[in-house]
């Protein structure tokens, strides 16, 4: 197991990153800015450190650099993680004191073997297995390779619903338009799961999906707030969806698509 500091100000990219990390028996340490990060990592000294380079009251750059001059940091590996594909190999990261960089754009079932190659081979974790995911669910809980159906109108979040899903031994299907869910329409599903935490004539588009192919399938809802009208919209479902509201936790997820699921 290793420690590993994320500084990171974006919710969805800090929760899915954490996630992982605890799912492979790490231990993740969560900073929102610069200076915050600059502290924890003083004070906790991990293992490896993810730095986003765009942060609030001290950028990335400023990070690594007092990092990097300060006796008690220096050896620790920092990490650039960016959304921007870069060009050149990473010679200007490494020239500005980063030891490598970690792109955004990594599907999660890469993103962590390729942080735990900065790790030593005792610090690197062990991949949770299909029916098991750190102890947030059991096999009663959860039939294996159950299909659920993401339908999901919140591409801002990062894939953290679909990732928690997967990761939970689920057989996962993503849709983020209503043609993509009218393609599914054939395909047999266990359970619909919505992430409606984006542009509300999108979120109504696929919920009209969901009506149209699944009227009667098990649903998970995932609202922006509590006071939006999706509980209204749905009111009339039978089964009744199970409500959850953003931030996403991925606990209360496993929780609500367990109880969701029809018995065995």
């Amino acid at each position: 197991m290793a420690r590993v500091l994320i500084i990171e100000d974006n919710q969805p990219n800090m929760d899915l990153l954490a996630y992982l990390l605890s799912a492979f028996g790490h231990q993740p340490l969560c900073a929102y800015d610069g200076v915050e990060g600059v502290e924890l990592a003083r004070d906790a000294l991990p293992d490896l450190i993810v730095c986003d380079l765009h942060l609030p009251r001290l950028d990335g750059y400023g990070v690594v650099r007092i990092l990097k001059a300060d006796p008690a940091t220096r050896a620790i590996p920092v990490l650039a993680a960016s959304a921007l594909p870069v060009t050149d190999g990473g010679t200007a990261l490494r020239a500005a004191g980063f030891d490598g960089h970690l792109p955004k754009s990594l599907e999660p079932d890469a993103l962590i073997p390729s942080l735990e190659a900065w790790l030593a081979p005792h610090q690197r974790g062990t991949a949770p297995d299909s029916h098991d995911s750190g102890g947030a669910r059991t096999d009663e809980d959860t039939p294996p390779g159950a299909r659920l159906l993401l339908l999901d109108a919140a591409p801002d979040n990062c894939g953290l619903a679909a990732s928690i899903a997967s990761h939970l031994g689920y057989r996962v299907t993503s849709a983020t338009t209503p043609a993509q869910a009218d393609a599914c329409a054939d395909q047999p599903f266990d359970l619909l799961l919505c992430d409606l935490d984006g542009p509300a004539g999108h979120a109504g588009a696929l919920l009209d999906a969901a009506r149209r192919h699944w009227p009667a399938l098990p649903m998970v809802v995932l609202r922006a707030a509590d006071s939006d009208t999706v509980a209204s919209t749905l009111a009339a479902r039978t089964p009744a969806p199970v409500l959850l509201t953003h931030p996403l936790e991925p606990e209360r997820l496993a929780a609500a698509l367990a109880a969701a699921l029809p018995p065995p």
